[in-house]
């Protein structure tokens, strides 16, 4: 495998997860789904970036559980606990897919953060969490040149990848079945 082939064997071999994953998350048309969506986020990310806390070095993501705090904060939810344990980081390769999981949210979180304005929610107030992902265009690029330029085990950072994957996904999908 071709380092350029990692980014399409990344997609195919996690595009069943990412695809359940979107549909767990699904969208808001409401204060109270929006609210469950922040929710589930902020457990999903402070245990996935405090798992970077020990992870070899690498590339550095961006946290946001600390603003998606702040936006329930805003909308006046607890900020949950849990003891959720993401999957550890061993390795750089692990790291990169990890990465690419988070990376990537990025992208949706482009259009959530346009779905969360018409709420009445700001960049400043409630949407600060999206508006932080949705805001540097050229991260995801950077992100792609990185794992273009990695000589890590593919076959690692793709199973970090789809681990992360159903981390979140046993994290949203028990929500939305919560909700239901």
């Amino acid at each position: 495998m071709t380092d350029l082939n990692l980014r399409s064997a990344l997609r195919a071999r996690t595009t069943q997860s990412h695809e359940e994953l979107d549909r767990a998350v699904g969208h808001f048309a409401d204060l109270a789904t929006y609210g469950k969506f922040t929710r589930d986020t902020y457990l999903f990310r402070r245990a996935v970036e405090a798992s970077f806390v020990t992870a070899p070095a690498g590339w550095e993501i961006d946290p946001i559980a600390a603003l998606t705090a702040q936006d329930l904060a805003d909308l006046e939810l607890d900020v949950p606990s849990s003891t959720d344990v993401a999957p550890a980081i061993t390795t750089p390769a692990q790291r990169l897919g990890v990465a690419y999981v988070l990376e990537g949210s990025s992208l949706g979180a482009r259009m959530l953060v346009r779905e969360a304005l018409k709420l009445g929610l700001r960049e400043d107030f409630g949407a600060r969490h999206l508006a932080r992902q949705a805001g540097d265009h050229e991260r995801w690029r950077r992100f792609m040149a990185e794992l273009d330029a990695t000589s890590a085990s593919h076959d690692e950072v793709i199973a970090a990848a789809e681990a992360t994957f159903r981390f979140a996904l046993s994290i949203y999908a028990k929500a939305a079945h919560e909700r239901a």
